[in-house]
C-alpha cells in the first residue's frame, strides 16, 4: 500500500511540475487572466501601437460594411412596437488631440450593430438602433454626420455649444454623464420600445450578441409581445473581464471552482486507474489528490478562460445576480429603466460617486429590483481614449 501511494504522488508531482511550470506559463502567453498575467505582463501588454493597427482593422471593415449598406438601405422604417431599442450613447473622442488618432469607435459599434440586427430577422424579438448624440460640440462631431443618415438620431444639444469656457471638474464631468444616461434613455423609450438597451460607444458588441440577449430575453418573459413575469430592472451585458474570476464575493464563484475541479478530478481518476489499476477500499487517496491538483489548475486557467467555452451556444450562457460596477451595455426593462432614471435625477453625481455607484446605491435601497448579469460578455471595450478624463486607458481596465 506504501509503495503504491508513494508511486501516486511521485507522478501527481511530475504531472504537476509540467503543468504549472511549463505548460501553464506558455499558455498564458496568448491567453489572458491567468495566475501568469504578472509573469509576462511586459511581452503581453498591449502597446498603443498593436492595439491601433486590430482598430484600423475593425475600421476599415466597418467602412466597407457602411458602404454597401448605404447601397442597399430603404427608408428609415415608421415607428412601430420594438421590443429592444439599441441605443448607443456617443461623444467625440480624442477631441483635445492627445495624438493625431481618430479610434472612430462609433463608426465600428454602428456597423456591427447594424450588421447584427440585419442577421437577427427571424429572431423571436424585434430590435432597432439608434445614436443618442451627448456630445456637447455637436457640430464638430465629424464622425457621427454620415451615420444619422442610417441610423435614427437624437442629440442633447441640437442646436449650440454648451461647452463653458473652462474645462469642467471631474464632478462636472461625472453629472453630465449621468444627465446624459438618462435622456438617452428616456428619448429611446419615446421610440415605442419595451426595452432599451443602453451601450456606450466603445462597448463593440461581439457576434452572438443579438442571438444570445435574443434568447435570454425572451425566456426571461420580457418581449412586447410576451407579458413580464418578473421583477427584473435590468440586465447587465458586460462586466470587466479582470473582475470576473473565481475570487469574489459573488456567491457562485467557489461553487464553480469546486465543480469544475471534481469534474476534471473525476476525468483524471478515471484516466489514471485505467493505466494503474488500484483496488476500491485504497483510492480515496487518489480522488484527494487530483481534486486539490484539478482545483489549483482550474485556478491558474482562471474562470474567464473557462467561461469563454460557453460561447459554443447561445443556451450555455449563464445568468447570475449582477455585481455591482459598470455600465458599458445594459438592457432595461421599461419600468426598470423609469425607476433607474428617477432616482438618478435625485442625486448628484461627483468623483467617488458616478452614475455606476448611484445604480448600485438605489439597488442596496430597493433589494425587490433585480438585476442580472449574462456571462460571458457579449461586448468587447475597445476604448483607448477615455472621453471622461480625456487621457489614454488600457481598455482591459474598464
Amino acid at each position: 500500500m506504501v509503495q503504491i501511494f508513494f508511486r501516486f504522488w511521485k507522478h501527481l508531482g511530475l504531472l504537476a511540475l509540467v503543468t504549472f511550470f511549463i505548460a501553464l506559463p506558455l499558455l498564458s502567453l496568448k491567453h489572458r487572466y491567468t495566475v501568469y498575467d504578472r509573469l509576462w505582463h511586459k511581452e503581453k501588454s498591449h502597446t498603443q501601437e498593436l492595439m491601433r493597427n486590430v482598430n484600423n482593422q475593425r475600421i476599415s471593415e466597418a467602412k466597407n460594411f457602411i458602404t454597401q449598406y448605404e447601397i442597399s438601405r430603404g427608408e428609415l422604417s415608421i415607428q412601430k412596437p420594438v421590443d429592444v431599442g439599441i441605443t448607443v450613447i456617443t461623444v467625440s473622442r480624442n477631441r483635445h488631440k492627445l495624438d493625431q488618432y481618430e479610434p472612430k469607435y462609433l463608426t465600428q459599434v454602428v456597423s456591427k450593430s447594424l450588421q447584427l440586427i440585419q442577421a437577427a430577422e427571424h429572431s423571436k424579438l424585434s430590435y432597432r438602433l439608434f445614436i443618442c448624440n451627448v456630445d456637447d460640440e455637436p457640430f464638430s462631431y465629424f464622425e457621427l454626420e454620415p451615420l444619422t443618415k442610417l441610423v435614427t438620431t437624437f442629440s442633447r444639444f441640437p442646436n449650440s455649444s454648451s461647452r463653458p469656457l473652462f474645462e469642467r471638474s471631474v464632478d462636472q464631468t461625472l453629472e453630465k454623464e449621468k444627465q446624459d444616461y438618462v435622456y438617452c434613455g428616456e428619448e429611446t423609450l419615446k421610440r415605442n420600445v419595451s426595452n432599451v438597451l443602453l451601450m456606450e460607444d466603445d462597448a463593440l458588441p461581439n457576434d452572438d450578441m443579438v442571438s444570445v440577449v435574443d434568447h435570454h430575453l425572451y425566456s426571461l418573459g420580457l418581449g412586447e409581445r410576451k407579458p413580464h413575469q418578473s421583477n427584473i430592472t435590468f440586465i447587465k451585458l458586460y462586466h470587466p473581464d479582470r473582475l470576473l474570476g473565481f475570487i469574489s464575493l459573488e456567491k457562485e464563484r467557489l461553487p464553480e471552482l469546486f465543480c469544475l475541479g471534481l469534474i476534471l478530478t473525476t476525468f483524471f481518476v478515471k484516466a489514471y486507474l485505467t493505466i494503474r489499476p488500484i483496488d476500491a477500499k485504497h483510492r480515496k487517496i487518489i480522488w484527494l489528490g487530483f481534486f486539490v491538483y484539478s482545483c489549483l489548475f482550474v485556478l491558474a486557467v482562471g474562470r474567464q478562460n473557462f467561461s469563454a467555452i460557453r460561447r459554443i451556444s447561445k443556451y450555455l450562457y449563464q445568468v447570475t445576480p449582477a455585481p455591482s460596477c459598470c455600465t458599458p451595455a445594459i438592457v432595461y426593462t421599461r419600468s426598470g429603466f423609469n425607476t433607474v432614471s428617477s432616482y438618478l435625477k435625485s442625486v448628484t453625481c461627483k468623483s467617488g460617486f458616478g452614475k455606476d455607484t448611484a445604480i448600485d446605491k438605489l439597488r442596496k435601497q430597493s433589494p425587490s429590483l433585480r438585476a442580472l448579469l449574462i456571462q460571458p460578455n457579449l461586448f468587447t471595450h475597445i476604448g483607448m481614449y477615455s472621453s471622461l478624463r480625456d487621457q489614454v486607458l488600457d481598455p482591459f481596465i474598464v
